[in-house]
C-alpha cells in the first residue's frame, strides 16, 4: 500500500510538471494562434479582438489555472483549427493510436521471446551468430525507413495492401486491423531486435549460474531447464525495458502515421503544433504523459513482484 501511495503522489507531481511545461511551451514558441486563425491579411485590431475573445490577453497564471480546472472537469477546450471540442477530437483519434501501440507490443513479444530462447539455447552456434548479425542490422534501421521498405515490398510490389487507403474502424473493423498490421510491423521490428539482444544476454547469464548446472545434472534437457528455470529469472531485467518500449512505441506511431497516412493522435499532434492549436496540443501532451507514467508505474509494480530482493 505504501508503494502504491508513493507512486500515486509521484504520478500527480509529474503530471503537474508536464501540464505546466506543455502550457508554457507555446509562450516560448514564436507564433500567434489568433493571427494563424485570421490569416496574414487580418488587421491588428481584429487580431487583438480575437485574442481578447480567446482569453490570450489574460495573465499567464490565470490562464493556466482556468485551463487546469476545465481540464480536470473534462472540458479540454475548442480546437482552433477544427472548431470542434478537443475531447471529441481526441476520443475519435485515440483508439487508432492505442490499437497501433497494443498490436506493435504484441508483435514484439511474439517475435522476440522465441528467437531469444533459440539464440540462448544455441549460444555461439551458427544460428545464434546469424541472428546477431540480423539483429544488429535491423536495430540500425529507424522505424520510418522500415515502414517505407514495407510499403514498397508489400504495398507497391506484392499489392498485399494499398498504401494510403486507410479504412476507419467505424466503417470496417477487420479492414482497419489489416491495414494497421504493416505499420505496426514497422514499429515492432527494430524494437524486437533490441529486445532479442537484451533477453538473449539475460538468459545466457542465467544459464551459466550454479542452479542451472544442478538442474542439468539431474537429467533435465537444456530446453526444459531454459524454459522452466532460466526463463523466469532472465525475464526480470527485460520487464523495465519492455515498459519503456511501450512509451517508445507510442512516440514512434507519430512518425509511422505520417508514412502510412493514418489519422491517429500523432498526425493530430503535428497538425496542432503547425497551426498553433494550443488546446489540442496541450491535451494530447498531457494524455501521452498520463499513459507513459501509468505504464511505468505498472512496470515498476511488476518488477517488484518478480524480484523479491527489491522488497527486502
Amino acid at each position: 500500500m505504501k508503494f502504491i501511495t508513493k507512486k500515486m503522489v509521484g504520478l500527480i507531481i509529474a503530471l503537474l510538471i508536464v501540464s505546466i511545461l506543455a502550457f508554457l511551451a507555446f509562450e516560448i514558441i514564436p507564433g500567434d494562434p489568433a493571427r494563424a486563425i485570421l490569416g496574414i491579411d487580418a488587421t491588428k485590431s481584429s487580431v487583438q479582438a480575437l485574442r481578447e475573445e480567446m482569453g490570450l490577453n489574460r495573465p499567464l497564471p490565470q490562464r493556466y489555472g482556468q485551463w487546469m480546472l476545465d481540464f480536470l472537469k473534462g472540458d479540454w477546450g475548442i480546437s482552433y483549427s477544427y472548431q470542434l471540442p478537443v475531447r471529441e477530437l481526441i476520443s475519435d483519434k485515440l483508439p487508432i493510436t492505442v490499437v497501433m501501440t497494443g498490436v506493435s507490443f504484441l508483435m514484439i513479444l511474439f517475435i522476440s521471446i522465441p528467437f531469444s530462447l533459440l539464440c540462448a539455447r544455441y549460444e555461439n552456434k551458427w544460428i545464434d551468430r546469424i541472428f546477431l548479425i540480423l539483429n544488429q542490422t535491423i536495430m540500425s534501421i529507424p522505424s520510418f525507413f522500415v515502414g517505407m521498405i514495407l510499403t514498397v515490398i508489400f504495398g507497391l510490389t506484392l499489392r498485399w495492401f494499398v498504401p494510403g487507403d486507410y479504412i476507419s474502424y467505424k466503417d470496417n473493423a477487420w479492414e482497419f486491423f489489416k491495414y494497421l498490421l504493416f505499420p505496426c510491423l514497422a514499429i515492432a521490428l527494430p524494437r524486437s531486435a533490441m529486445t532479442i539482444k537484451i533477453f538473449r544476454n539475460s538468459l545466457i547469464e542465467q544459464l551459466h549460474q550454479d542452479y542451472i548446472r544442478t538442474a542439468l545434472s539431474r537429467g533435465n534437457s537444456k530446453w526444459r531447464v531454459l524454459i522452466r528455470h532460466a526463463f523466469g529469472n532472465g525475464l526480470i531485467p527485460i520487464v523495465t525495458f519492455l515498459g519503456m518500449t511501450i512509451a517508445d512505441i507510442a512516440a514512434s506511431s507519430i512518425v509511422i502515421e505520417q508514412v502510412f497516412g493514418i489519422p491517429g493522435i500523432g498526425r493530430t499532434l503535428i497538425s496542432g503544433i503547425s497551426n498553433r492549436d494550443y488546446p489540442v496540443v496541450e491535451a494530447i501532451v498531457v494524455w501521452i504523459a498520463v499513459v507513459v507514467l501509468v505504464l511505468n508505474a505498472i512496470v515498476d509494480y511488476i518488477y517488484r513482484r518478480l524480484d523479491k530482493r527489491i522488497e527486502v
